[in-house]
C-alpha cells in the first residue's frame, strides 16, 4: 500500500464540528417551486391562495400526484424547500428526487389555510419567494403575472385543462430570461407527457432565474469539494 496517498488527521472538537457543518451542505442540486390552483371563477391573490385541498378538482390532485411523491414533513430528512417539520406548513408535500437534484413543491393547498388572515401570509411567505410558479387554471380567466405579488415569480407555468386529456400551457418569463423549454408558450400537450414535461420546464426555468439574479452558478458538489479540501489541509497531522 502506498501510503503517500493518506494523509492523518487530528481529530479534535473543531473537525468534528466542521465535519458536521459539511453534512448540512446538500450533494444535490436544491430546487424548490410554488404550486397552486386558481379555481372557477377565482381572479385574486386572496381568493387563491385561501383554496383548500376541497376546493380542488380531481384533475388537479392527479397532476399534484404525478409530480413526485408525497412526504411526511414531521420524519422526512431531506430537502423540504424551508417547510417546518412542526406541522405549521403543512403534514405533506409533494417532493421529486433524481441523480443530481431533489425538488420540492410548495403546494398551496397542503398548507394551512389561516380564515384570520386574507392575505394568507404564511403561505405567502414560502410561495412568494419562489423563483418558478406552476399555476393550475380552472378560472374563465386568463392567469396574470402579477397576481402573486412580490419579486419573485420569475418564471411562470400556466396549466389550464382543455379537452379531457388535453392542457393548454401558458409561459410567463421575467426580461431577460431566454427561452429554455421544453414546454413553450402556446403549447398543448397530453395527460400522459404533462408532469414530466412541467416538472423539466420549472427546472429549466428555476436555472435561468438563478441565473439572472447568480451571474455564476456553483454545484453543490463543487461547494463540498472545496470543502473538504478546506477541512482536511487544516488539520493534517504531522504523525500518524
Amino acid at each position: 500500500m502506498n501510503v503517500n496517498y493518506y494523509h492523518p488527521i487530528e481529530k479534535t472538537e473543531l473537525f468534528q464540528r466542521e465535519l458536521m457543518a459539511l453534512d448540512r451542505v446538500p450533494s444535490k442540486e436544491t430546487i424548490k417551486v410554488a404550486l397552486f390552483y386558481v379555481g372557477p371563477g377565482q381572479w385574486t391573490e386572496a381568493e387563491i391562495l385561501s383554496n383548500t385541498y376541497f376546493d380542488t378538482s380531481l384533475s388537479y390532485r392527479t397532476f399534484v400526484e404525478s409530480l413526485g411523491w408525497s412526504v411526511d414533513l414531521a420524519t422526512f430528512k431531506g430537502f423540504t424547500g424551508k417547510l417546518e417539520h412542526d406541522g405549521s406548513d403543512g403534514k405533506t408535500c409533494p417532493y421529486f428526487i433524481e441523480d443530481e437534484i431533489e425538488l420540492v413543491f410548495h403546494e398551496a393547498t397542503s398548507m394551512p389555510t389561516d380564515i384570520n388572515d386574507s392575505r394568507q401570509l404564511k403561505k405567502k411567505r414560502h410561495i412568494g419567494n419562489d423563483h418558478v410558479h406552476i399555476i393550475w387554471n380552472e378560472s374563465h380567466h386568463n392567469y396574470r403575472a402579477e397576481t402573486i405579488s412580490g419579486d419573485f415569480g420569475n418564471v411562470q407555468i400556466q396549466i389550464r385543462p382543455l379537452e379531457p386529456g388535453e392542457y393548454g400551457i401558458g409561459i410567463y418569463c421575467d426580461n431577460p430570461i431566454k427561452p429554455f423549454g421544453p414546454l413553450v408558450d402556446g403549447m398543448v400537450v397530453s395527460a400522459n407527457v404533462l408532469s414530466s414535461a412541467v416538472r423539466a420546464t420549472a427546472i429549466n426555468g428555476h436555472r435561468r432565474a438563478t441565473q439572472m439574479f447568480f451571474k455564476t452558478i456553483t454545484h453543490p458538489y463543487a461547494i463540498r469539494q472545496k470543502m473538504i479540501n478546506r477541512i482536511a489541509k487544516k488539520h493534517l497531522s504531522s504523525s500518524w
